[in-house]
């Protein structure tokens, strides 16, 4: 499928367009010049080999003078089901566009090229304020609660230091001095961020493997009114690249059970002593929401994480609130659909669909190429 503009061509992207887009990947969000073959590599296994990959839902580039390629969306067919209806959906990922100064209009026609797709439902989960804007304009804003990222502070001066250390890479250095800070203030009792002790509960939570967490994501997704089809094929593919988010720190995999050897929570993140951890994805019944956050909370500080942030799960905002949390816009979430009621689940927070569900599997958010 292709699409004139006045300044290129808008067409679905092919195999052979991959070494192009992964220099683009590399200028865009890397700052460097030379893509790695691992990156090379991944874009055909993410994009052209992923489990539900659709002929008529395609990612799309932008082909400037003489053919070339300039720019690009990302794009992730999806399954979903709504009260047993099967639906098809699309995530729209990396938008990149080379030189947007001489060519401004290339994102907004990428993005509607993506919009006009077969899917019933589009989506992002991870649109920055620019891309953000194209949607804005296009008529579609931004949901609030799938866009409620957050952060919840657990060793100030490390977390202070991790912070710094993102902007100023020298800032690093100061590691050491944070944590020396964190544990004198732990010494004396001036810790007024350190999560609440576990509470006597019903809920036993303990570290699982992989297999064992995806094996209680199927069974935990059925609370969701639109929640993704997956099956032991699928999810595991989705499971595997998410493991792999090596800037990340290492995947924790939790699941909490209720007496009777029920899955009622689950939870994974990346941790990294020190640093801030990352929350992939967390799901549970209602009633177990708290708990598993005061879980998660504990896990991380024992972990020695200095903070823990996350995006947006809209049922567990009443409890982060209520437990010292920061919320932030950072990445944002819309969706959009022609059948304005498939919306619905979203609208009310009770649809499952962001971390594995969305796009944030991708190991283009979180892996080094090297």
């Amino acid at each position: 499928m292709t699409g004139k503009t006045e300044a290129g061509t808008i067409r679905d992207f092919e195999r052979g367009d991959i070494e192009a887009v992964a220099q683009l990947f590399q200028e865009t969000f890397r700052k460097s010049n030379a893509p790695s073959p691992s990156l090379i590599a991944y874009l055909e296994e993410a994009f052209f080999d992923h489990p539900w990959v659709e002929p008529d839902i395609r990612s799309k580039v932008f082909a400037g003078t003489g053919g070339r390629v300039s720019g690009f969306i990302g794009v992730f067919p999806s399954r979903l089901e709504l009260a047993g209806r099967p639906l098809r959906a699309a995530f729209a990922g990396s938008m990149m566009v080379q030189n947007p100064k001489e060519n401004p209009l290339a994102g907004a026609r990428l993005l509607r090229s993506f919009l006009a797709g077969p899917q019933d439902i589009s989506l992002t989960e991870t649109a920055n304020s620019t891309a953000l804007g194209m949607w804005q304009k296009a008529g579609h804003p931004l949901d609030p609660g799938y866009s409620m990222n957050w952060l919840r502070i657990l060793r100030p001066a490390s977390a202070a230091v991790e912070v710094l250390a993102r902007r100023l890479r020298p800032a690093a250095l100061l590691r050491p001095f944070g944590r020396i800070a964190d544990r004198g203030s732990s010494l004396v009792r001036m810790t007024p961020l350190r999560p609440a002790e576990r509470s006597a509960s019903k809920i036993t939570f303990r570290d699982v493997t992989r297999e064992e967490f995806g094996t209680a994501l199927l069974t935990l997704a059925s609370n969701y009114p639109l929640r993704p089809r997956w099956d032991d094929r699928s999810l595991g593919w989705f499971l595997d690249q998410a493991e792999n988010k090596r800037n990340f720190g290492y995947p924790e995999w939790r699941v909490g059970f209720a007496p009777d050897g029920r899955p009622v929570a689950a939870y994974v993140y990346f941790a990294g002593p020190g640093e801030i951890a990352w929350l992939l994805q967390a799901l549970s019944v209602p009633n177990a929401a708290a708990e598993m956050v005061d879980d998660l909370f504990a896990h991380a500080y024992e972990m020695g994480c200095s903070g823990i942030r996350g995006g947006g799960h809209p049922w567990l905002i009443p409890t982060l609130m209520s437990r010292k949390t920061i919320f932030y816009g950072r990445s944002f979430f819309v969706a959009q659909a022609r059948d304005k009621s498939l919306l619905e689940p979203i609208r009310s927070g009770q649809a499952l669909i962001s971390g594995l569900a969305g796009e944030s599997w991708t190991r283009l958010i979180g892996d080094r190429f090297d």
